[in-house]
């Protein structure tokens, strides 16, 4: 979820059932067309083994997006559904009837969707407003994503979380691009990083990723900074370890910058696409020095782990 400030008080949201495999791909348009932010409702079921949430990954999901409730909640609506009409989505999408509502009904509503959640040995993502008490061994992630994306319900942040537990990013310089909430930024200070740098484009993202490290206690280790690695301002540092959990197309054409990024040896965690993108990302990246290590699948999504040449 992403959105920038500030915001009215009243929204209209417009919303749309998608297989669930389509919804990132029908919230990148939603992102396009809707300035008060996008989110996913994923359906969700209580594990009683694990007591904790999992994604039904079989089951619609519904994209919601905001609007101003001064705009014309009509047209916006008409304009995704002919973006949308080319796309490649496993199944028909059915529209749903646009609603009007206050912010704060919005903020309230989607948080029933998450949940406590463990992920790889032993990190687990904790709602910021739950009571929680870490067991032993326990890395505890404490989050509020506001609208901004990342509660690592979505298989892809979770693939990442496991992916960065199992590198161990001890010592490590960390670049996290596309932060959203700062999930991946927490967890890896809390994994041994001795310094991140958290970017992305949202003003809103970086507001919730910033309050969020100062909530977790970690932000003297966490530099949050708007902006990305291929433009004026880009960081000047290399790193041993780059987080990239954004999109396919946007790993493609990000490819050179983040393998300049990289120190000599130095780890990519990329995630965020499906598995149809897996082959032209690995060119891309063999192409530019990152030699890929390992793809990491989860259903239809896919992380790669790569390494530039020394």
């Amino acid at each position: 979820m992403s959105a920038p400030d500030p915001r009215p008080d009243s929204l209209t949201e417009i919303s749309v059932e998608t297989a669930g495999i389509d919804a990132e791909l029908v919230a990148d348009a939603f992102r396009q067309a809707c300035s008060q932010g996008v989110a996913i409702e994923a359906p969700s079921r209580f594990d009683r083994e694990t007591e904790t949430y999992v994604l039904d990954g079989d089951a619609p999901a519904l994209v919601k997006g905001y609007v101003p409730a001064a705009e014309d909640a009509s047209r916006i609506g008409d304009a995704l559904r002919l973006a949308l009409q080319a796309a490649p989505l496993d199944r028909p999408l059915v529209w749903q009837r646009p609603k009007r509502l206050r912010e704060t009904e919005w903020r309230d509503a989607w948080k029933k969707h998450f949940g406590v959640q463990r992920i790889g040995h032993g990190i687990v993502i904790v709602p910021s407003w739950i009571e929680y008490k870490p067991r032993e061994g326990e890395i505890v992630v404490r989050i509020d994503p506001g609208m901004a994306f990342g509660t690592g319900q979505h298989p892809t942040t979770a693939m990442c979380l496991r992916a960065l537990e199992e590198i161990g990013p001890g010592g490590a310089a960390v670049l996290d691009l596309g932060c959203g909430s700062g999930i991946l930024s927490i967890a890896a200070v809390f994994l041994g990083a001795r310094h991140v740098l958290a970017l992305d484009t949202d003003p809103q993202a970086i507001k919730v990723a910033a309050q969020n490290a100062a909530d977790n206690g970690v932000a003297k280790a966490i530099e949050v900074r708007i902006g990305t690695i291929e433009e004026e301002g880009a960081p000047d540092e290399t790193f041993d370890l780059a987080l990239a959990n954004i999109s396919g197309l946007a790993l493609e054409r990000l490819a050179p910058a983040l393998a300049s990024v990289l120190k000599p040896g130095g780890r990519l965690i990329a995630g965020g696409f499906l598995e149809d993108r897996v082959d032209s990302l690995g060119r891309a990246f063999g192409a530019n020095g990152l030699r890929t290590e390992r793809v990491v699948e989860d259903g239809v999504w896919r992380t790669i782990l790569a390494r530039r040449d020394s």
